[in-house]
């Protein structure tokens, strides 16, 4: 029986793609290999290179260049976390040996995305969402071109049916409701954001009220307030919490912008932080750490989440289409000044 790398070489020219498969590796993964690229242990190298040498591949043989582009999609350039976002994934791809790009979504178009494919040094392998948005046409339109994409840190259920990377968003709002409550808080507003269609804003809301539940606490809706995770919705629906006759003595803001807003309405109705509220915000922003006081918040790992979204990304290359998988990556605490004891009677 003639052997397999024999028999391909016999019926037809070698691809990357097939050199990869009798190495076990991925097609990435050869074609840094050709370039001289780094990040490639020695064993594998090794296997690669027999590969190469057995299937008597050439590089001139292969009919188009190996993709080398992941796009970042995203919804606007005013995201607060955006940077730390493009520094995880754009280290990642370099470790993978491709390129990012960002654009937005409002430029990505079937169009767009067709000339991208077509064949070149750059040619575009696969797309990361940023917070899609419940409704968005973008996880269809890949779908039905056939690219490979990852949503991060997906917004409504649009999601489904790609892959997807997001926060603990239940179990950080946990800790956060439960810290006010160990500090002795008892009348706890939220300000959650998105309305019904976001996945945060259910979540979020959902650990609100497990959180007091399982201290005795029924949720007191005069204290709920839906935003927009924006510092404008803090500011105006954190007014009309402090505005109450008998206000709350800490806030969980729901994310970090929104947390601002509501200190800023503190800060005008001479309400002091934290001797008279305590609030605790969700993302850890780069100004959680400059605010007076400092914001006491969940971090999301956004560069962790980033690596995790190309990773899985590339894990879809030249392999038959899977069941997605959602990912998770776990949030973390930080105490910060803005959170105290409620103030004695």
């Amino acid at each position: 029986m003639m052997p397999r790398t024999a028999a391909l070489t016999a019926t037809k020219r070698p691809k990357i793609a097939d050199v990869a498969a009798a190495a076990g590796v991925s097609a990435p993964t050869v074609s840094k290999v050709l370039n001289g690229r780094s990040y490639v242990s020695a064993a594998t190298r090794a296997k690669v290179n027999q590969a190469l040498e057995e299937l008597d591949y050439s590089k001139r043989s292969a009919p188009a260049p190996v993709p080398g582009l992941l796009q970042l999609v995203v919804n606007n350039f005013d995201n607060p976390w955006l940077l730390e976002i493009m520094a995880g994934a754009e280290a990642a791809a370099a470790r993978q040996g491709f390129t990012l790009a960002c654009t937005l979504a409002e430029h990505a178009t079937p169009e767009s995305w067709r000339k991208l494919r077509q064949a070149s040094p750059n040619q575009l392998a696969g797309v990361i969402l940023l917070a899609p948005h419940r409704g968005s046409r973008l996880v269809t339109t890949l779908r039905s071109l056939n690219i490979p994409a990852v949503a991060m840190d997906p917004q409504g259920n649009e999601a489904i049916g790609i892959p997807s990377v997001s926060p603990t968003a239940f179990s950080g709002a946990l800790k956060a409701v439960e810290h006010l409550l160990d500090l002795g808080h008892r009348r706890i507003g939220i300000i959650t954001g998105g309305g019904a269609g976001s996945v945060h804003s259910r979540a979020r809301y959902a650990a609100y009220a497990a959180a007091l539940q399982a201290h005795g606490l029924d949720v007191d809706q005069e204290l709920v307030r839906d935003g927009d995770f924006s510092i404008e919705a803090g500011f105006r629906l954190g007014g009309e919490l402090l505005d109450l006759p008998a206000r709350p003595t800490a806030i969980f803001a729901g994310n970090d912008l929104q947390a601002l807003g509501l200190m800023s309405a503190a800060s005008k109705r001479a309400v002091s932080i934290p001797g008279e509220l305590s609030v605790v915000g969700f993302d850890d922003i780069a100004q959680a750490a400059l605010t007076s006081p400092p914001l006491t918040t969940i971090r999301q790992p956004l560069e962790q989440m980033a690596a995790m979204a190309v990773n899985l990304l590339v894990e879809q290359f030249g392999k038959a289409p899977q069941r997605p998988q959602a990912v998770e990556l776990a949030t973390e605490l930080i105490v910060r000044g803005s959170t105290a004891a409620p103030a004695p009677k």
